[in-house]
């Protein structure tokens, strides 16, 4: 191979590789005037055990549509409104998903972002972001882990998959309960926003009793959730 085709071959292979060879960001960038339809849906299944009432099950599901409104950006925040024809909450969102703003409202309300490590993510690289959220009746600490598992450089497409851990306080040393999610999701680099996301969360919480050396539970509960995150529109 003479030198010319040598550094006509070592370019294009560059270029093919140019997605794992340098870092992407991965930022919410809404454009203004856009609105943003998507559908959410859950499905639920718990089981609940005590000797009373020995073992039982329940399952359900829900589906919703709502939009999401890009209003403007003011003071480094995306302003938009958020929901479908029975309720619509105004969020001012960073770039990065962190909530700034979320007037008149409590802002742990529905809808919420996922909140992306402010980084240069590579492929196969593991990044934590540490958030808190208001559930049990106090501030609980999550961890997230997210991870860039590949990039579709044609449709310039990143694949995400993450996890949270819900650091919760087992104060009572007779009753416990734990909390985890994982699952992936696909976001769109050029437009800065998620086309799909998926994700199970399990949650479960049991109460003991101790008679001298004797241990025996007197209830348990678990409950895991299927969430389905989907866009199927975009208007400008």
């Amino acid at each position: 191979m003479n030198n010319k085709n040598y550094v006509l071959t070592t370019v294009f292979f560059l270029l093919l590789c140019t997605s794992s060879l340098f870092a992407v960001e991965i930022k919410y960038n809404f454009s203004k005037g856009a609105v943003y339809s998507y559908n959410y849906s859950r499905q639920d299944s718990s089981t609940v055990n005590a000797p009373v009432i020995g073992k039982k099950s329940n399952s359900n599901s829900q589906s919703l549509d709502f939009i999401i409104k890009s209003v403007g950006f003011r003071d480094n925040a995306f302003i938009l409104d958020i929901g479908n024809r029975e309720a619509t909450y105004r969020r001012y969102i960073s770039s990065n998903g962190d909530i700034i703003g979320s007037p008149a409202e409590d802002r742990d309300t529905f809808p919420f972002f996922f909140i992306f490590p402010d980084v240069d993510w590579n492929v196969g690289k593991t990044f934590t972001k540490t958030t808190e959220v208001s559930t049990f009746g106090k501030i609980v600490p999550v961890v997230w882990n997210f991870t860039l598992t590949g990039i579709d450089s044609t449709r310039n497409l990143a694949d995400i998959g993450f996890e949270a851990k819900f650091k919760i306080a087992n104060d009572d040393r007779l009753y416990s309960k734990t909390m985890t999610l994982s699952g992936k999701l696909i976001f769109n680099l050029s437009e800065g926003v998620i086309h799909q996301a998926t994700w199970k969360s399990n949650y479960g919480a049991k109460q003991i009793c101790k008679e001298r050396t004797i241990t025996r539970d007197l209830w348990s509960f678990e409950k895991q959730s299927t969430h389905i995150l989907r866009m199927t529109g975009v208007e400008r």
